[in-house]
């Protein structure tokens, strides 16, 4: 990541969790490249969110959760107060400047502790109410992290269908890049799509202003990533991402019995 972006991180986090507990996240969308897995017992360091509405719609943000989902997962211990947080958030949505960023990053620790399903359904509720009072802004912002919430459950095929992915009348990052992850996990796989999406989003980016690659040492968990523009190399992030789904609903599953 660009030296200039890199600086705005700090803490520590959950893809992503994008691929589930190993992490994202998202993020939301994983170690050594994309893929060198960190161990899980090992307590990852949670990057610090920059409160920029650029750094979010640039997509920074949900890019970086989702190579980083494996290792945030492991972090539970930041994840207790999510369900508080989470809520309190949403209640500060009607004010006049919602803090979306703040939003964001509650919502990556309800995804790193598994609670999708509690989270899609307050959202859904949110949505309809924002849309009900013509909250227009409002009400994108919540949609967009329902398309998120729904790629890391791996409800591909319900994220697609939310409208904020469709809306070209905001310059948002995030849109290529959630249609491009939507579209390599698809069955079958739309590669062709995927890839075009991709390259849309490696445009946004640097209308952004951040650079089109980039790179960081992360001298803390001892892991060093590598994002390009590359379509191969994002590509198997998001197979990583997607087995790292499987697993953690498979864990679920286990649990429940």
């Amino acid at each position: 990541m660009a030296t200039n972006i890199s600086s705005n991180f700090s803490g520590k986090i959950k893809y992503v969790a994008v691929m589930v507990a190993k992490a994202a996240p998202l993020v939301l969308i994983g170690a050594g490249a994309f893929a060198a897995y960190s161990s899980w017992r090992k307590k990852p360091s949670l990057l610090k969110r920059s409160t920029s509405l650029a750094l979010l719609h640039g997509g920074e943000m949900a890019l970086q959760r989702l190579v980083e989902f494996h290792e945030a997962r492991a972090d539970a211990y930041r994840l207790d107060s999510a369900d508080c947080e989470f809520r309190v958030a949403l209640a500060l949505l009607a004010r006049e400047k919602p803090d979306f960023c703040e939003l964001t990053r509650i919502t990556a620790k309800l995804e790193m502790s598994r609670k999708e399903d509690e989270a899609i359904n307050i959202l859904e509720g949110e949505l309809q109410e924002a849309q009900n009072n013509k909250r227009t802004h409002e009400a994108y912002e919540i949609e967009m992290l329902l398309v998120e919430m729904l790629i890391y459950k791996g409800d591909f095929n319900k994220a697609l269908h939310c409208k904020c992915l469709t809306d070209e009348n905001v310059s948002d990052a995030r849109r290529p890049l959630y249609n491009a992850i939507i579209h390599i996990a698809l069955e079958p796989n739309k590669k062709k799509e995927a890839e075009a999406y991709w390259g849309k989003f490696n445009d946004l980016r640097t209308d952004f202003g951040f650079q089109p690659v980039y790179s960081k040492s992360m001298e803390e968990s001892g892991i060093y990533k590598t994002i390009s523009t590359d379509f191969q190399e994002f590509e198997k992030v998001v197979k990583k991402f997607q087995q790292d789904i499987r697993k953690a609903r498979d864990m679920k599953l286990t649990i429940k019995k």
